[in-house]
């Protein structure tokens, strides 16, 4: 069975733009098809009668276009997840610059993001956040807060799992919250930073920016 048959036999009647992508993507699919995947009927089933071309092509051209729209459905949540994964990466970017400038550079001397290197597998994101720690080093800033976007894959969504996962964790808690990414991932994550604050607010050096209306004690400056 030539591979351009198949196809024609599953979508000629809409040849031109759409039946080319219909070809194309059977032959993408065609590539890694395992014939034992495909049922064919034999004659000896019961209640069957001869077997003719014409019915055994038919058989088997219904399979391939199942697997078609299998491939492509997968293909376009794979998509849709991709979207997503960069998406919510860029809510980190913005979230933890927020917090930087809305605690750290108040209250703690300042504070810069990092995006760590991005894996090989392109299936995770790390940041870290950097400040001042007492007692530390004058001018040098450590890694106070970590986050990690981590993505499944749609295997995960097949089993009903969650494909996108965010963790914030702290020197010392490294697993101190792990969450879902949902629709609310902002104020997800907003949340989990501000825990991570919390969780290592004493190691921080006190060095509050003027206009917060506060003086650090001169020990500290």
């Amino acid at each position: 069975m030539a591979e351009r048959d198949v196809a024609d036999g599953a979508g000629g009647e809409n040849r031109g733009g759409a039946g080319d992508d219909w070809d194309a993507a059977f032959s993408r699919l065609l590539e890694g098809v395992s014939l034992e995947e495909l049922s064919v009927p034999t004659a000896g089933e019961p209640g069957r009668g001869k077997l003719t071309y014409g019915g055994l092509r038919d058989r088997v051209a219904e399979q391939l276009r199942e697997k078609v729209r299998s491939e492509r459905l997968r293909r376009e949540g794979i998509e849709r997840l991709q979207r997503q994964f960069e998406a919510a990466g860029s809510v980190v970017d913005e979230a933890l610059g927020d917090f930087v400038g809305a605690l750290l550079d108040a209250f703690n001397g300042g504070g810069e993001v990092r995006r760590l290197p991005h894996p090989r597998d392109g299936r995770s994101r790390s940041w870290q956040v950097l400040g001042y720690r007492s007692p530390g080093r004058a001018e040098q800033r450590e890694p106070v807060i970590s986050v990690q976007l981590t993505m499944r894959g749609v295997d995960a969504l097949d089993r009903g799992q969650p494909a996108l996962e965010c963790r914030v964790s702290t020197p010392r808690n490294p697993r101190l919250v792990d969450f879902t990414v949902g629709t609310d991932f902002r104020a997800d994550l907003e949340d989990a930073v501000c825990r991570a604050y919390q969780d290592i607010l004493g190691t921080l050096r006190f060095e509050p920016a003027s206009g917060t209306g506060i003086d650090a004690p001169a020990s500290d400056r």
